[in-house]
């Protein structure tokens, strides 16, 4: 989720530089296009598949009527444009079924919406996956010889820094993310006594500022670890101290600003807003600027405070930055690969919690339910004071709180994948090197993966009796057990889910090799906040309307959410 928010479409979208593809809009582009619908054009036909099925050719996709050049970008802008694009792709799903193809502007793309469909695009992805760049990002980077962290490499490289952090984030084992628990503990506990305070009314003005500087903290802390963070923020002032706080709250403003202005920038390609030399591109720059300054020295003066002396064995106590220097990476690639997860962590995480906590606001009934299930549970006063790893396991409404505003408000609403070979999709042949957008806003909202899908119900995400309700998925055959995550993995398998046809249709980390590098520090500072709030207050929505999702990159509130926070 944390780097998944760079991912967009539209006027500004590319393959990574890192992997040589050309730019959108631009003559090689044009000749590449050309030639390869050329070679598909030349090589229509039908393909044998096993069981007598036949696949049609790539050219017979559903396809929505264009321009030259500009394709559908008309009927894009008559919909209300980018910050509207989810929702105009999911009405084209909605004619044109689960797999279409449609260039908008320069690019050209297979939208896929169909969960079975989606699960075959990860299978197809390779061993070090390409996806897209929004062209302003890698615009920059091109400029200013910028060399960046994980979501802008590709190939071998990627692969090297990535079983690193996978390593130290993603291991399976909960004793291995110990580590996460008291900086998230630390932040989420900070959170509540600061809100507890600066209450207008019981309202918290400007929500989403207070979760970007939240979101950050964690990230600072999570690298630092609990044990070192405290010591510089415990109260006592010191200069080193009043440093990185001066430091994170200065980035939560810069990282909220790069991403308000590389908005602007969709509405035009950033190659021809440098060229013209429009404000959009220079303020945009002036941002990245800022943003990449202010994180980069952040953790420059973060290393010394985390490097180990002697051979210091890593221990339980040790943030993240320690451990990834224990692993022998050189300082200027930590540099870059942590400043892109402080960067990253700064609205992604920020707005997955404004929409859940709005959703709870909304809904005063799961609210009951979730302080309900911290007492019986028997969690009260670990919620209160200590946190737990798995706290987002032991609490399953708390759990399906989170899923839920995910399905519903995903930070990503479009995955992307550009695939090394040919891949068979929705009976139709689809080649090697096509951009595949995976639309998770509409297959976390179809019917027949999720029912009564627009409504906001936790409990889908609990366990079915497996006899209560299928699990095919209207697969059929073997492919019933390829296709179950739930029969995936060592161990007897999961009951089906009572409200869920099909977890794939909800995929708010992605999924396959190159999934959020963050997903667990995301899920731990998520539970232990919102258990945290709900357990002490109650929300009420001051909202009058309900409040709509528009694409900012990510996918932000149309307007201010504004809850009233009362004491319980």
């Amino acid at each position: 989720m944390w780097l998944a928010r760079f991912t967009t479409i539209g006027n500004g979208a590319h393959v990574s530089a890192a992997a040589r593809s050309p730019v959108p809009g631009s003559p090689q582009v044009l000749k590449w296009s050309a030639r390869r619908r050329s070679t598909i054009t030349e090589t229509a036909q039908t393909f044998p598949l096993r069981h007598g099925r036949v696949l049609q050719p790539f050219t017979e996709i559903p396809s929505p009527k264009g321009l030259p050049v500009i394709g559908t970008t008309l009927s894009l802008i008559a919909a209300g444009g980018y910050p509207k694009l989810h929702e105009y792709v999911d009405a084209r799903h909605k004619v044109l079924g689960g797999v279409y193809k449609e260039a908008i502007g320069p690019t050209d793309a297979v939208f896929v919406a169909d969960a079975h469909e989606i699960q075959k695009v990860f299978r197809h992805e390779g061993r070090a996956p390409k996806h897209l760049l929004p062209e302003p990002w890698v615009l920059y980077n091109e400029l200013f010889g910028c060399k960046r962290g994980l979501f802008f490499m590709d190939g071998d490289e990627w692969l090297h820094f990535r079983r690193i952090m996978n390593k130290l984030l993603l291991k399976n084992t909960s004793s291995s993310m110990d580590f996460l628990r008291d900086p998230c503990n630390a932040i989420s506990n900070n959170l509540l006594q600061r809100w507890q305070k600066i209450r207008v009314n019981g309202e918290i003005i400007n929500i989403e500022a207070e979760l970007y500087r939240w979101s950050i903290n964690t990230v600072v802390a999570t690298l630092l670890g609990g044990h070192l963070y405290a010591s510089l923020t415990n109260g006592t002032k010191t200069a080193t101290g009043d440093a990185l706080e001066a430091t994170i709250s200065e980035l939560a403003s810069v990282v909220h600003l790069v991403f308000q202005e590389s908005a602007r920038l969709t509405l035009i390609p950033a190659r021809l807003a440098r060229f013209l030399r429009l404000s959009a591109w220079n303020q945009f720059v002036n941002a990245v600027d800022s943003a990449l300054s202010t994180a980069s020295s952040l953790v420059t003066e973060m290393i010394p405070l985390c490097q180990k002396v002697g051979h210091h064995e890593i221990d339980e106590k040790d943030g993240l930055l320690a451990r990834m220097l224990s692993e022998g990476l050189e300082t200027k690639d930590v540099i870059r690969i942590v400043t892109d997860l402080v960067l990253a962590a700064g609205d992604t995480t920020a707005y997955s919690t404004q929409w859940a906590l709005y959703l709870l606001a909304k809904h005063p009934e799961v609210q009951d339910k979730v302080v309900r299930e911290i007492k019986e549970s028997g969690l009260d006063q670990t919620v209160n004071d200590y946190g737990s790893e798995s706290l987002i396991q032991q609490l399953p409404i708390l759990k399906g709180v989170i899923r839920e505003a995910l399905r519903l408000f995903p930070v990503a609403p479009f995955l992307t994948r550009i695939l090394p070979v040919d891949c068979p999709m929705g009976g139709y042949n689809v080649p090697a090197g096509n951009l595949i957008l995976i639309s998770v806003y509409s297959s976390g909202r179809d019917p027949q993966y999720f029912p009564d899908p627009e409504k906001f119900w936790p409990e889908r995400w609990l366990r079915a009796d497996a006899k209560e309700q299928p699990h095919n998925n209207g697969l059929e055959g073997d492919d019933v057990s390829k296709a179950c995550p739930m029969s995936q993995g060592k161990g007897p398998v999961q009951k089906p889910y009572l409200g869920v046809s099909s977890p794939y249709a909800s995929l708010p980390f992605g999924l396959g090799v190159r999934s959020c590098i963050g997903k667990k520090i995301a899920e731990m500072q998520m539970s232990m906040t919102i258990s945290k709030l709900v357990n002490h207050f109650h929300m009420d929505l001051l909202n009058k309307d309900d409040v709509k999702m528009i694409l900012r990159l990510v996918s932000v509130p149309e307007v201010p959410v504004r809850i009233r926070f009362r004491e319980r």
